[in-house]
């Protein structure tokens, strides 16, 4: 997601730009003192969210958001003030939203969730990208991760149900193998598809996703990019996505929303 911001105040301008941050972190960031700047940027490269402060000195805010959506339809314009009175022009010009100063991350989240027109995650711009909603698949960069064992991908789904939370290899049997009794040739056979799934991690260069300590195995979710987790978060583009099946090639798999 890349996001503009633009004030003429150096110090209003620190305080958006550090609460666009605080509010999303994984965005980037642009930050621009005049309406030039930030028109000369969009002549050349493209935006999906732009902040403008309405009273800026070389441009109106206002002015600047119907030339900035000369370039891309589609932009979403939130417009940040200290006055109230141009919510009629925010509407006129169709922004997506308005933030009344002082600029807080709550404010600037509360914004982000409810976007005119959302922002679609690229999975191709992730290192690991987790799709739970529908079917489980794992990408890296965009390609899928082929698991030679069907059950080394059901292991590593259910460490991503888990959410961090470690678990034993009995909890595992008792997931992956619900009818049987926990002995030393299940243990064996769960050894042999965490080596397996493991394998399939490290050759698509993400070995440190799964984290592996004596009594436990557990995934490390700031190492990846999951549409549940996001959904969680409240990120309007994942909470689109769920259409009401998670991971449903599994039996065990339940989501539940407390929304």
């Amino acid at each position: 997601m890349k996001i503009i911001a633009a004030d003429d105040e150096t110090i209003a301008l620190e305080v958006l730009v550090d609460s666009i941050k605080e509010a999303e972190p994984n965005a980037e960031v642009i930050s621009f003192k005049t309406g030039k700047e930030v028109l000369d940027y969009l002549s050349e490269n493209t935006c999906d969210i732009c902040f403008f402060d309405i009273e800026m000195r070389d441009m109106n805010g206002i002015e600047l958001a119907y030339e900035a959506k000369k370039y891309n339809s589609k932009i979403n314009i939130i417009f940040v003030t200290g006055y109230s009175e141009y919510t009629q022009d925010a509407f006129e010009v169709r922004a997506s939203g308005y933030v009344l100063k002082p600029v807080t991350a709550v404010k600037i989240a509360e914004e982000l969730r409810n976007l005119r027109n959302p922002v679609e995650e690229d999975k191709n711009s992730y290192d690991v990208y987790v799709k739970t909603f529908g079917n489980f698949d794992v990408y890296s960069k965009g390609d899928p991760i082929v698991f030679k064992r069907s059950r080394s991908k059901e292991l590593l789904a259910y460490l991503i149900d888990r959410k961090g939370a470690g678990v034993t290899k009995k909890e595992i049997a008792s997931i992956l193998f619900p009818n049987q009794d926990y002995d030393r040739k299940v243990e064996d056979y769960i050894n042999k598809i965490y080596r397996e799934m493991t394998r399939s991690l490290n050759e698509a260069g993400l070995g440190e996703v799964v984290v592996k300590k004596r009594n436990y195995y557990a995934i490390n979710p700031d190492k990846i990019k999951c549409d549940r987790y996001d959904f969680e978060k409240g990120k309007t583009s994942a909470i689109k996505a769920y259409m009401g099946e998670y991971m449903q090639q599994y039996s065990w798999a339940t989501f539940k929303i407390s929304r």
